[in-house]
């Protein structure tokens, strides 16, 4: 009987040494009809994705997000032109069958793999960027084998989307570098993602690259160990204690590296086009020691990610919309203070971005920021402040208000809402605190003074750079 693999994702070589496949056993036949080609990609759309099929026949727009991920990582690989990689978009039940895995892995439709000798991607969505790695370092290192956790950790080190791991759990290395794919994911995933991306913030893609190369394919720990240290110059149990040690300044989630070589977003104002053919992710333009104002539909989160990965994120909460409430393009604006010129990016979509002195220690200089009429009939408003100390944070915005409107607070810090700047003389109108006074309260139409004194973020340990507050608006 073959063996039935519980792994999201595997490389799979049916040609010398198999991972997970035994003798006389091999996946089943891809199924599927090519519908197009372009420079690097053949797409095949699985015949039971009827609707996939109808929507876009020609692969056009799969295409179009497959290029966009190769011209992207090519920044970082250098990745040749060469044998062009099938990319087969299936059922999960299909991915299951074709990769050999249960069918229990393919619940969340994550599972995919690349065949290595047919040079294809089985896959329930585009782009499975693990996967697209494996293909792309198969043009990298033409003829490289190294071990499972070398070749899993690559797969895993770069890309633009998926969630981090904790630096600081670890397995031992001896465990981690004889692995195979079928372990559980800390042992070849997680640790060889997170080796593999330190090696690269500390050494270089190309010196990683070269490694990678030569590295053997024997799973052995004490051959491993002896080549790491011929080829680095340092010991392996040094570089593993290193590469789990938090640094000041760094978050204690290890996040994927990104190569944030596309375009960064528009700061006009005015609405942003998502398309995620051409933009998967939006890099942050430089905000010159300002502020950046960003809206997103209701219900979604604003999510900046430091490209390196070791920076800690800037995000707001999710609260989620009422049922049945509208969406609205900009229900939700965040105003942030980028506390350093590290690059960044942000994850579509994104209804608009602009760059200004929207928060200020002193109210006077705060630039006024106008809230959409849209926004002020249910919006929710985060201020997100570079926080250093233990001391609560006191800052400042103008906001621009078109229609009347009411006000709440929600995350239980200060803000008091003055017609002009006199905070501490006692006249303003309105202060709101989710413990004395969380609103509703009405306001009118015209300019608001806020001051927002503001606490270290308690939802996120290791962030001590974000402070957070917040308004809801609305009827």
């Amino acid at each position: 009987m073959c063996p039935r693999l519980r792994r999201r994702s595997v490389t799979v070589l049916l040609l010398g040494v198999g991972v997970g496949v035994t003798a006389g056993c091999g996946p089943d036949p891809i199924p599927g009809t090519e519908v197009g080609e372009s420079a690097h990609f053949r797409f095949f759309i699985d015949p039971d994705r009827a609707d996939d099929l109808s929507a876009d026949p020609q692969g056009t727009k799969r295409l179009a997000e497959l290029e966009t991920d190769f011209a992207d990582k090519r920044t970082m690989l250098g990745t040749p032109d060469g044998r062009k990689i099938d990319y087969h978009l299936l059922t999960p039940a299909h991915v299951a069958a074709v990769c050999g895995f249960t069918e229990f892995s393919t619940s969340d439709g994550e599972s995919a793999c690349f065949l290595e000798d047919q040079m294809a991607i089985a896959a329930a969505y585009v782009p499975h960027q693990h996967e697209l790695i494996h293909a792309y370092m198969t043009l990298v290192a033409p003829g490289s084998r190294p071990v499972p956790f070398l070749v899993e950790g690559i797969a895993e080190a770069i890309g633009c989307s998926r969630p981090g791991i904790d630096r600081t759990w670890q397995v031992a290395w001896q465990q981690a570098t004889i692995g195979t794919a079928a372990d559980p994911d800390e042992y070849v995933y997680s640790e060889g993602g997170l080796f593999a991306r330190t090696l690269i913030r500390t050494q270089g893609i190309d010196a990683y690259l070269r490694y990678f190369r030569q590295a053997p394919a024997r799973r052995d720990w004490a051959l491993f160990a002896a080549n790491f240290s011929a080829f680095w110059g340092m010991s392996l149990d040094d570089a593993w204690t290193a590469m789990h040690t938090v640094s000041p300044g760094d978050s204690e989630t290890d996040v994927e590296i990104c190569p944030c070589s596309l375009a960064p977003a528009p700061t006009d104002g005015r609405p942003i086009t998502n398309d995620r053919a051409k933009h998967p992710y939006w890099t942050l333009p430089d905000t010159f020691g300002s502020s950046v104002a960003v809206t997103v539909p209701s219900g979604d989160l604003v999510w900046l990610q430091d490209c390196a990965g070791i920076a800690p994120e800037i995000r707001t909460f999710y609260t989620g919309s009422p049922v049945g409430a509208p969406v609205v393009a900009e229900g939700v604006v965040a105003i942030v203070e980028v506390p350093d010129a590290r690059p960044r990016y942000l994850l579509p979509p994104i209804g608009t971005l602009s760059v200004g002195r929207f928060l200020a220690d002193d109210c006077a200089a705060a630039e006024p920021y106008a809230l959409s009429e849209n926004f002020l009939g249910g919006g929710h408003l985060w201020i997100l402040a570079n926080q250093t100390t233990a001391a609560a944070r006191t800052t400042h915005a103008t906001l621009q208000v078109s229609v009347a409107t009411k006000v709440a607070t929600e995350t239980g810090y200060r803000a008091t809402i003055c017609n002009g700047c006199a905070f501490d003389q006692g006249s303003c109108p309105v202060e709101l605190s989710r413990s004395l006074n969380p609103g509703p309260v009405p306001i009118a139409p015209g300019t608001l003074n806020v001051e927002f004194v503001l606490a270290r973020s308690w939802l996120w340990a290791g962030l001590p750079t974000q402070a957070i507050g917040d308004l809801m608006f609305g009827n």
